[in-house]
């Protein structure tokens, strides 16, 4: 396989695999590696300045890279959307991508799901809000995640399934068909990362992940996730692999060649 076929779900690049490029690179850089798919960071801290969403239209339209999802809009100790969450929401729909990606950092349970109900009602039905528990956040397991969405009777409502976050939260993979769950996040990774605590777990999914068949998950949650009818994201965020490859396009090439869908 050298480039996916259209009419499968996506197998996209995940914009962690390559944060050291700017936002309108990370199309090219993908299809440049065999992908039709990428995620896209929007940080307007740093690298989002008003001409970034015309480079990135552009760089997106003389691609064709489908964009898998924004990140990140980070819920915070608050009762209404901030100017950041809106912007972040709007640049995803203008792209036309299919997810948000969503972290709960909000300690008052109230107020985030006050700031969730509002992205959901932000989003209508063209773009997916999607929670992701995870260990650093205030929804740490699969079960607390699926209580929350609970809440919201809306369409838009989601959660996204990191591999590496659900086998530290020691829960098993649901049934990822499921509406619920529109896409996953997929790496492999060691298992002494399920010991992890804090700020020691936040570098390791940010560090230590690695490409598929490569470390300890078991081969059949990789094969489901892989047979699956879903949307994957490939979040192979590796120090190892950015010390051996600076350039984010030959590493994007390794990560394409060593993850192929059908190949585990």
């Amino acid at each position: 396989m050298t480039k996916e076929n259209s009419d499968n779900p996506l197998w996209a690049m995940a914009a962690g695999c390559v944060p050291d490029a700017l936002p309108w690179d990370i199309p090219r850089i993908a299809n440049s590696a065999g992908f039709l798919s990428s995620g896209m960071w929007v940080d307007n801290d740093t690298t989002w300045t008003k001409e970034a969403l015309k480079k990135t239209k552009l760089s997106i339209a003389e691609t064709g890279i489908q964009i898998i999802d924004v990140e990140v809009i980070w819920l915070e100790d608050n009762d209404k959307l901030s100017d950041k969450h809106k912007m972040i929401l709007d640049v995803g729909l203008e792209l036309g991508a299919k997810n948000a990606l969503i972290i709960n950092n909000c300690k008052d349970f109230d107020k985030s799901i006050t700031q969730f109900n509002q992205l959901c009602e932000r989003a209508g039905n063209d773009i997916k809000i999607c929670l992701e528990f995870g260990e650093f956040t205030e929804i740490k397991s699969l079960k607390d995640a699926k209580k929350f969405i609970k809440l919201f009777n809306h369409p838009s409502a989601g959660i996204l399934i990191d591999l590496m976050h659900i086998n530290r939260s020691n829960e098993i993979l649901p049934e990822i068909n499921d509406p619920i769950f529109p896409y996953i996040q997929s790496c492999d990774f060691w298992n002494s990362s399920k010991k992890l605590f804090g700020q020691d777990y936040i570098q390791a999914a940010v560090d230590d992940r690695c490409c598929l068949g490569n470390g300890e998950i078991e081969k059949d949650i990789l094969k489901n996730v892989n047979l699956s009818n879903k949307d994957v994201s490939l979040e192979i965020r590796s120090k190892n692999l950015r010390d051996n490859f600076p350039d984010p396009y030959e590493r994007a090439k390794v990560i394409f060649e060593q993850c192929k869908r059908f190949s585990i």
